[in-house]
């Protein structure tokens, strides 16, 4: 049997999820500074539960890094010449996971588990 990493639990996501249904923001530990075991926490994985569409502009999806990550924020990434468009108005439809790094999301409608990781 392996050795059970502690590192590899904490960047995919077993840290903990929560269930976000409504469209009030939701923010990570990192964006409060929470002292304690989760203060570099991220969401690492967002799994829709129903057809899902992320809040426009800065209160949509917000990128730990700036251009690595899908967010609601910018429109060129570091990974595409041609830019990357942003997320506002995309409807991402049930069943799908997406996975990167967010300090936090709102929603304009639909569900999702939200995964915490480092």
């Amino acid at each position: 049997m392996g050795v059970n990493s502690t590192e590899v639990a904490y960047n995919f996501g077993q840290m903990g999820s929560i269930y976000v249904g409504g469209t009030t923001g939701v923010t990570s530990n990192r964006v409060t500074d929470d002292p304690g075991l989760g203060a570099k926490a991220v969401f690492v994985a967002i799994t829709f539960i129903t057809d899902t569409v992320f809040a426009s502009a800065d209160a949509g999806l917000i990128s730990e890094t700036n251009q690595l990550f899908p967010s609601t924020q910018y429109t060129s990434t570091n990974i595409s010449t041609d830019g990357g468009a942003v997320v506002d108005s995309v409807t991402f439809p049930a069943g799908v996971t997406i996975y990167g790094r967010w300090t936090g999301f709102t929603l304009a409608s639909g569900s999702v588990i939200a995964y915490i990781g480092y």
